[in-house]
């Protein structure tokens, strides 16, 4: 359920020109525990060589399904849809 909200706000904010956003609002819908333990760290620290990034890495180091999770998409859709 919590995908089908999160395709359904990214089609709002994109499809929306004149989209006023709550950048506030936005911030507050993320649980950021959550978020930072969707984090593979060592995944993300063997992405960077040098000053080399390999960006398929930095995608790959997090787990997808926590990272949702961290996501109250009540509150991000509020945040999409404010006056």
């Amino acid at each position: 359920m919590k995908k089908f909200a999160l395709i359904t706000i990214a089609t709002l904010f994109f499809s929306t020109n004149a989209l006023a956003v709550d950048f506030g609002k936005l911030t507050e819908s993320v649980d950021t525990e959550k978020a930072a333990a969707s984090v593979d760290t060592d995944k993300l620290q063997k992405s960077v060589q040098g000053e080399e990034i390999d960006y398929k890495k930095v995608v790959d180091s997090v787990d997808k399904e926590k990272a949702v999770d961290s996501i109250d998409t009540k509150k991000a859709t509020e945040a999409l849809l404010a006056d």
